[in-house]
């Protein structure tokens, strides 16, 4: 004969979370995931930064070899190699055949045109970059070319600089 034994459940034998450990349980997750977000925010706002700070220096070194045309272009015709090339603040677009000379700045405020380049023109949808190129005379054969791009970003301002020296290689 088997003898059964029935057992009694009582509720306090099961095991179960107390609504203090649920909550605190939720609040470490919850703590977890700011933390998480907060990162791939920053993240986002460093890619951003990079991004403008690559198209800076592209268009800061555009500018260098602008100049630089100029100064070919001044050999192939036969003319002075500082032709156009004066000491003073320029604008110069990849369309243009010599500096601009740079009056106020808002003519230094870069526009994208329907190609996706970066022009000077005021008929388009302005960007928030804006070039500036500095001639500064070192010797009869000799410049300074400095370019400067700025932009806004988050009320805040960026400048990348970049410098070079051309030189009257015939001269030399």
């Amino acid at each position: 004969m088997k003898i059964r034994i029935i057992k009694k459940e009582n509720k306090r034998d099961k095991q179960a979370f107390t609504l203090v450990e649920i909550i605190v349980i939720l609040f470490i997750v919850s703590v977890g995931m700011i933390g998480v977000l907060s990162l791939v925010v920053q993240n986002i706002q460093s890619q951003v930064i990079n991004k403008n700070n690559i198209i800076a220096n592209q268009l800061a070194q555009e500018g260098v070899e602008l100049i630089r045309k100029t100064r070919d272009t001044n050999w192939l015709n036969g003319s002075s190699w500082d032709q156009w090339i004066l000491a003073g603040t320029y604008t110069m677009d990849f369309e243009d055949s010599t500096p601009q000379l740079l009056l106020n700045a808002s003519q230094a405020v870069l526009a994208q045109d329907a190609n996706g380049f970066y022009v000077h023109d005021s008929g388009l949808t302005s960007t928030n970059f804006s070039r500036q190129i500095e001639i500064s005379d070192i010797s009869a054969e000799q410049k300074n070319i400095k370019v400067s791009v700025t932009w806004q970003e988050r009320n805040q301002t960026y400048t990348h600089t970049l410098e070079a020296m051309l030189y009257n290689w015939f001269a030399l």
